[in-house]
């Protein structure tokens, strides 16, 4: 404690609060309602407030899914995009025929299977490797929207309702 403290406690200790008068109760409750009064009155405005900044923050949100959806409506428009790339679908036949060619080779040399047979277990499902680059059929139209000047956050937010990992959609446009 320091000295002040000291001091005060001491005089409140000589006092005698037999012979202080009583508090005028109505001004204690004046001061009280004052206090509640003001209180309330901030409140009521902060929340008015916070709710105003809420509803203008959704009016926005709801003009840029409006513009995702048109967005995606003039990119679904194009025939190019809805099409799979013939590159895709020729990897992919690509793939498909060696595997089945070389069945001979794959009972003579048992390193040799080895190999092959682990390749589809670190591959992930709908994943096509090209050139060794991934390709990832289900972001394809997320880069379209990037290419076509959407702004990358937007696209993100828009993958991540879908159920898409935005890093991923990093990787892919690192390596284009």
């Amino acid at each position: 404690m320091t000295l002040q403290e000291t001091m005060i406690n001491q005089e409140l200790a000589n006092i005698d609060l037999s012979k202080v008068a009583a508090l005028q109760q109505k001004r204690t409750l004046a001061f009280v309602n004052h206090f509640v009064l003001t209180n309330v009155q901030f409140l009521n405005n902060f929340m008015k407030n916070c709710e105003q900044k809420l509803m203008e923050f959704e009016r926005k949100l709801e003009k840029v899914n409006a513009g995702m959806v048109l967005l995606e409506a003039r990119l679904s428009s194009i025939p190019e995009l809805n099409t799979p790339s013939p590159t895709t679908t020729e990897v992919q036949k690509a793939e498909a025929a060696p595997s089945e060619a070389p069945t001979e080779s794959q009972n003579t040399s048992p390193v040799s299977a080895e190999p092959q047979l682990q390749q589809p277990e670190e591959q992930a499902p709908n994943v096509d490797t090209i050139e060794g680059k991934v390709a990832r059929p289900e972001y394809d139209r997320f880069v379209k929207m990037v290419q076509v000047g959407v702004p990358l956050q937007a696209v993100k937010l828009k993958l991540s309702l879908e159920g898409l990992e935005p890093k991923v959609l990093d990787e892919i446009l690192g390596n284009k």
